[in-house]
């Protein structure tokens, strides 16, 4: 029986080449050997030193021509453990833990045992406490890892996310809801006749209120929840804007329930952006030269036509249920008209048909007009050859978001633009220019840039005459100066907190506004459109299918929707 040549250190955890054993081997000794060898002692799993095989192979020359002369001589030299070389080792798994930059996320990377021992359970709680990792810990994840540890030979390694951190949940604004419908909401959503058809010819019937009906609820912001990284460090959550009711003429706040608002009389409701105001209504069959020019302090309802060459003038809404057409209508609230908005081609000149709407105007379609609105402006069909400055969005589809063409003229949004189409086949110009809040916005910033800068003078200010004071020997310093001092100091300290705190909101808005801001169309975009968000401009050369246009990081592009 071949005399063994490796045996175990004597703490177990190695295992040794002795070479003048090796040496007394009655055939050449191979890799093939020592690897049987191991597998003998049952250390096949250890980790094998692969340059330590390779030297004792080497080696064992040596050993045999040692031994040779040794019998030769009569004397058998000892073996050393001076003389082993260790090949193998036990090695318990390995762990590497690896934390995001931000505190995010925390991985680990186990490496399978050497025949040594596997992963346990509060092994990696401790590993993960070791490195400060206590929040986000996903047992599911570290159980995965016990058990996929198993499966694995000898260094092999797996790696999986074990610890998330959360991000903090911002708080939301106050959200005002309705709880009266509109007029324009009747045109985007015709009444339904008894067959299941609709009919676009029915606006239903006249949206009024009593007195003490429910107008609007209120929904308080919100503080939101703070998050965390798997250090445990809270990241806080901004609160939402808290906002009050503005409770427009004809309107309160319920004594029960500050939160809803109230008709305090009956009316015609017209929406603002925090509240709601109860008008008076005159109601028209049409406008024509026999009813002459309209102005009315309240709102004006008119079921019939608005014919060419007439105004009408509105401190409310302005309702029609037939045409404009080569009119102007002026309304301190919302215009609505059923039908249409018809102007005429003239060249050099301003359009002959003109809509201006503190509020909204929403209309069926317009052509050759031009519109101004303090909000949206909102189409069903079409937009042909407009001229439209529009504070908020610009809409042109319908509800099934089948139809809707923007094509020709020049239309600025607040925000977003939303068509089905945009442009034309024929290539003819369309200029469209969205997010144009933008300069107000940043002005909103460099408005309090500028108080930063004139309290930055101011605290510099307060530092002279801290140093000079300092001059002044302790005992020689006036009290009230010093308290005067500090007090001031700490005042302009504080002003200066909320400043920047008041800049920081600003400008996250100003970059979450600007990250959303886009120019949507659903089904086709043609040549001949120019589209412009800040500074950047795409010229539209080539047709294209759904496609967003908006910033990429910093970058205007136009993308598939």
């Amino acid at each position: 029986m071949a005399e063994r040549f490796l045996r175990f250190s004597d703490d177990g955890q190695a295992v040794l080449f002795i070479p003048k054993a090796a040496g007394r081997q009655e055939q050449e000794l191979t890799r093939a050997d020592i690897l049987a060898q191991l597998a003998e002692l049952g250390a096949e799993r250890f980790y094998l030193f692969e340059q330590a095989v390779d030297s004792a192979l080497a080696r064992v020359k040596t050993a045999q021509a040692a031994e040779s002369a040794d019998r030769s001589s009569g004397h058998s030299a000892p073996t050393s453990p001076k003389d082993a070389i260790i090949v193998a080792e036990r090695r318990d798994a390995q762990l590497v833990v690896k934390t995001d930059p931000d505190g995010m996320r925390a991985s680990l990377t186990v490496t399978a045992p050497y025949g040594g021992t596997h992963l346990s359970g509060p092994g990696l709680l401790d590993v993960l406490q070791s490195h400060h990792i206590v929040k986000g810990i996903r047992k599911s994840q570290l159980q995965h890892l016990l058990s996929q540890n198993l499966a694995l030979n000898p260094g092999e390694k797996i790696s999986l996310p074990v610890a998330f951190g959360k991000l903090p949940e911002h708080g939301k604004n106050t959200r005002f809801e309705p709880l009266v419908e509109d007029a324009g909401s009747r045109v985007l959503r015709p009444q339904q006749t008894d067959d299941g058809k609709v009919d676009m010819r029915d606006l239903g019937e006249l949206v009024t209120v009593k007195s003490g009906q429910p107008l609007m609820r209120r929904y308080p912001a919100t503080e939101g929840t703070p998050g965390y990284t798997v250090h445990g460090k809270v990241l806080p959550a901004k609160p939402g804007k808290s906002e009050e009711f503005e409770a427009g003429e004809g309107t309160l706040i319920s004594q029960a329930d500050p939160d809803i608002l109230l008709a305090n009389k009956a009316g015609i409701p017209v929406r603002q952006k925090r509240g709601m105001q109860i008008d008076d209504a005159l109601t028209l069959a049409g406008v024509n030269v026999a009813t002459g020019h309209i102005s009315f302090d309240g709102s004006v309802i008119i079921s019939g036509d608005v014919i060419p060459g007439m105004k009408v003038t509105a401190s409310g809404n302005i309702v029609v249920g037939g045409f404009v057409e080569l009119a102007e209508l002026t309304a301190g609230g919302d215009v609505v008209i059923q039908k249409g908005i018809i102007g005429r081609k003239q060249e050099g000149m301003d359009y002959a048909c003109r809509i201006i709407a503190g509020g909204s105007v929403t209309s069926k379609f317009a052509q050759f007009a031009g519109i101004e609105t303090g909000m949206d402006m909102v189409c069903t069909l079409h937009v042909l050859h407009c001229r439209i400055r529009a504070a908020g969005e610009v809409v042109v589809m319908d509800q099934l978001k089948r139809h809707g063409t923007l094509s020709g003229g020049d239309v600025e949004a607040g925000y977003n633009v939303k068509v089905v189409n945009l442009g034309a086949l024929a290539g003819v110009p369309t200029t469209v220019k969205a997010f144009t809040k933008s300069p107000t916005l940043l002005q909103h910033i460099q408005a309090v840039q500028r108080e930063i800068d004139a309290e930055l003078g101011q605290i510099d200010k307060i530092r002279q005459a801290q140093h000079k004071l300092l001059s002044i020997p302790q005992a020689n310093r006036p009290p009230e100066l010093v308290d005067k001092i500090r007090t001031i100091s700490l005042q302009h300290q504080s002003l200066m907190t909320s400043l920047r705190e008041q800049q920081q909101q600003l400008r996250d808005e100003y970059d979450e506004v600007r990250r959303l801001v886009a120019v949507k169309v659903l089904n086709r975009v043609y040549p001949g459109v120019k589209v412009q968000l800040e500074r950047d401009v795409i010229s539209v050369s080539n047709e294209h299918g759904p496609s967003k246009i908006h910033f990429d990081d910093q970058e205007l592009v136009l993308q598939p929707l």
